[in-house]
């Protein structure tokens, strides 16, 4: 989550902890608000979902929508979020490779760039790159998937390089 939108949603649900979970749990699962009601992508949640998942009463979860709908700021960014598809539990199914890492500091810039580049030097394609939010998440890690799995050789290389702490092929 961006520093701008956690600042406005800290703003907005600072005095109850519990709507700050229905909202971070929105954005986890990149859920939009339209018209009053709760959607990914297309398809509609109902508040009673969302509110088990959150383990709270439903009402919190019509009452963070009515917020969001009511503030000019919150409503174009949760109008427009959209849930993608993360491939990083089924790549090795589907004949696609797939590693975790985690950086040292990882509001460090760099760390993609200097692993799609090792990446690239082996001929192998990135699918999918996937970055957990160090301003939403506590430990975030980067997912690569691979259109192919990597060659065990790489392996030294992306842990030496700058900034990477640590790599896990799943």
């Amino acid at each position: 989550m961006s520093k701008m939108i956690k600042s406005l949603v800290q703003d907005v649900f600072k005095n109850s902890p519990s709507k700050m979970r229905v909202v971070k749990k929105m954005l986890f699962y990149g859920l939009s608000v339209k018209n009053g009601a709760i959607f990914c992508n297309d398809v509609e949640i109902p508040y009673k979902s969302l509110a088990k998942a959150c383990n709270v009463d439903q009402r919190v979860v019509k009452s963070v929508v009515n917020e969001i709908s009511s503030n000019e700021e919150l409503s174009k960014i949760f109008l427009n979020i959209e849930a993608s598809i993360n491939l990083k539990d089924v790549a090795g199914a589907i004949g696609f490779g797939a590693m975790e890492i985690t950086a040292h500091n990882p509001k460090e810039p760099g760390i993609i760039a200097a692993v799609s580049t090792l990446i690239a030097q082996y001929g192998i394609n990135i699918r999918q790159a996937i970055v957990e939010d160090p301003e939403f998440i506590e430990e975030p890690r980067l997912y690569i998937i691979t259109e192919e799995p990597l060659p065990g050789e790489i392996i030294p290389k992306i842990k030496a390089l700058k900034n990477v702490k640590s790599i896990k092929i799943l």
